[in-house]
Protein backbone atom coordinates (compact mmCIF):
# COMPACT_ATOMS: atom_id res chain seq x y z
CA UNK A 1 0.00 0.00 0.00
CA UNK A 2 2.65 2.74 0.73
CA UNK A 3 4.45 2.26 -2.31
CA UNK A 4 1.42 2.84 -4.17
CA UNK A 5 0.53 5.98 -1.82
CA UNK A 6 4.55 7.11 -2.98
CA UNK A 7 3.30 6.90 -6.93
CA UNK A 8 0.27 8.81 -6.20
CA UNK A 9 1.88 11.59 -4.21
CA UNK A 10 4.87 11.64 -7.08
CA UNK A 11 1.38 12.48 -9.57
CA UNK A 12 -0.11 14.89 -7.23
CA UNK A 13 2.90 16.82 -6.65
CA UNK A 14 3.09 17.20 -10.75
CA UNK A 15 0.53 19.31 -10.41
CA UNK A 16 0.49 20.48 -6.50
CA UNK A 17 4.52 20.67 -6.24
CA UNK A 18 4.27 22.26 -2.95
CA UNK A 19 1.75 19.73 -1.05
CA UNK A 20 3.11 18.49 2.30
CA UNK A 21 2.60 14.62 3.20
CA UNK A 22 2.80 13.43 6.75
CA UNK A 23 3.25 9.74 6.83
CA UNK A 24 2.40 9.20 10.14
CA UNK A 25 -1.62 9.81 9.74
CA UNK A 26 -1.04 9.48 5.99
CA UNK A 27 -2.04 13.55 6.09
CA UNK A 28 -1.67 15.20 3.03
CA UNK A 29 -1.93 19.27 2.93
CA UNK A 30 -2.12 21.42 -0.01
CA UNK A 31 -1.09 24.94 0.38
CA UNK A 32 -3.21 27.77 -1.65
CA UNK A 33 -5.93 25.67 -3.17
CA UNK A 34 -7.55 27.97 -5.69
CA UNK A 35 -11.37 28.75 -4.74
CA UNK A 36 -13.82 30.17 -7.07
CA UNK A 37 -15.96 32.93 -6.97
CA UNK A 38 -18.28 33.39 -3.88
CA UNK A 39 -15.73 32.27 -1.37
CA UNK A 40 -14.68 34.82 1.15
CA UNK A 41 -11.29 34.53 0.00
CA UNK A 42 -9.21 33.47 -3.19
CA UNK A 43 -7.48 30.46 -1.90
CA UNK A 44 -7.26 28.42 1.30
CA UNK A 45 -5.10 25.38 2.17
CA UNK A 46 -6.49 22.13 1.90
CA UNK A 47 -5.98 18.75 3.78
CA UNK A 48 -7.36 15.08 3.67
CA UNK A 49 -6.30 12.28 5.13
CA UNK A 50 -5.45 9.05 3.13
CA UNK A 51 -7.15 6.40 4.72
CA UNK A 52 -6.42 3.12 5.97
CA UNK A 53 -7.44 0.21 3.83
CA UNK A 54 -6.35 2.95 0.85
CA UNK A 55 -6.83 2.13 -2.43
CA UNK A 56 -10.27 -0.26 -1.74
CA UNK A 57 -11.42 2.75 0.69
CA UNK A 58 -11.43 5.89 -0.86
CA UNK A 59 -10.68 9.48 1.18
CA UNK A 60 -13.24 11.50 2.58
CA UNK A 61 -13.41 14.99 3.49
CA UNK A 62 -11.81 18.28 2.60
CA UNK A 63 -10.25 20.01 5.55
CA UNK A 64 -9.16 23.88 5.70
CA UNK A 65 -7.44 25.50 8.36
CA UNK A 66 -9.74 28.41 9.06
CA UNK A 67 -13.59 28.90 8.34
CA UNK A 68 -15.08 29.63 4.86
CA UNK A 69 -17.80 31.54 3.86
CA UNK A 70 -19.73 31.28 0.69
CA UNK A 71 -21.72 34.19 -0.33
CA UNK A 72 -21.40 35.00 3.17
CA UNK A 73 -23.31 32.11 4.72
CA UNK A 74 -21.49 29.25 6.12
CA UNK A 75 -22.00 26.09 3.18
CA UNK A 76 -23.50 22.89 4.54
CA UNK A 77 -22.16 19.87 5.42
CA UNK A 78 -19.44 21.76 6.67
CA UNK A 79 -18.26 21.89 10.34
CA UNK A 80 -15.36 22.26 12.68
CA UNK A 81 -13.57 19.46 12.78
CA UNK A 82 -13.28 16.97 15.76
CA UNK A 83 -9.92 15.66 14.39
CA UNK A 84 -7.61 17.96 13.98
CA UNK A 85 -4.75 17.51 10.98
CA UNK A 86 -1.19 17.67 12.64
CA UNK A 87 -0.26 19.72 9.92
CA UNK A 88 -0.29 23.47 11.54
CA UNK A 89 -2.57 26.65 10.96
CA UNK A 90 -6.04 25.76 12.53
CA UNK A 91 -8.56 24.88 14.02
CA UNK A 92 -9.46 22.85 10.97
CA UNK A 93 -12.95 22.62 9.39
CA UNK A 94 -13.78 20.11 7.38
CA UNK A 95 -16.03 19.24 4.59
CA UNK A 96 -18.28 16.09 4.21
CA UNK A 97 -17.43 15.23 1.10
CA UNK A 98 -16.92 11.89 -1.10
CA UNK A 99 -17.16 9.87 -4.12
CA UNK A 100 -20.56 9.25 -5.15
CA UNK A 101 -21.22 5.48 -5.28
CA UNK A 102 -20.11 3.78 -7.99
CA UNK A 103 -17.47 6.24 -8.98
CA UNK A 104 -14.16 5.61 -7.06
CA UNK A 105 -12.91 2.98 -8.95
CA UNK A 106 -9.20 2.14 -8.43
CA UNK A 107 -7.15 0.32 -10.56
CA UNK A 108 -3.45 -1.78 -10.56
CA UNK A 109 -2.45 1.10 -13.42
CA UNK A 110 -2.49 4.19 -10.84
CA UNK A 111 -3.33 6.34 -13.53
CA UNK A 112 -6.06 4.92 -15.29
CA UNK A 113 -8.57 4.25 -12.49
CA UNK A 114 -9.09 6.52 -9.01
CA UNK A 115 -6.26 7.64 -7.62
CA UNK A 116 -5.46 10.96 -5.30
CA UNK A 117 -4.75 13.32 -8.23
CA UNK A 118 -8.52 12.44 -9.16
CA UNK A 119 -9.72 13.46 -5.87
CA UNK A 120 -8.38 16.25 -5.30
CA UNK A 121 -9.35 18.06 -8.95
CA UNK A 122 -12.92 16.53 -7.49
CA UNK A 123 -12.30 19.44 -4.82
CA UNK A 124 -12.98 22.04 -7.12
CA UNK A 125 -16.64 20.30 -7.53
CA UNK A 126 -17.50 20.34 -3.94
CA UNK A 127 -16.37 24.28 -4.23
CA UNK A 128 -18.08 25.31 -7.11
CA UNK A 129 -21.14 23.55 -4.95
CA UNK A 130 -20.50 26.61 -2.47
CA UNK A 131 -23.77 26.00 -0.29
Amino acid sequence: MQERIEKELVLLRQRYPNLEYRQEGQWVRIPSYLLPAGWDRPSTDVAFQIPVGYPGTPPYGIYTPQRSLFNKVQPENYQQAQQQPPLGGGPWWVFSWQPQDGQWRPTADIVSGSNLLNWVLGFSDRFREGK
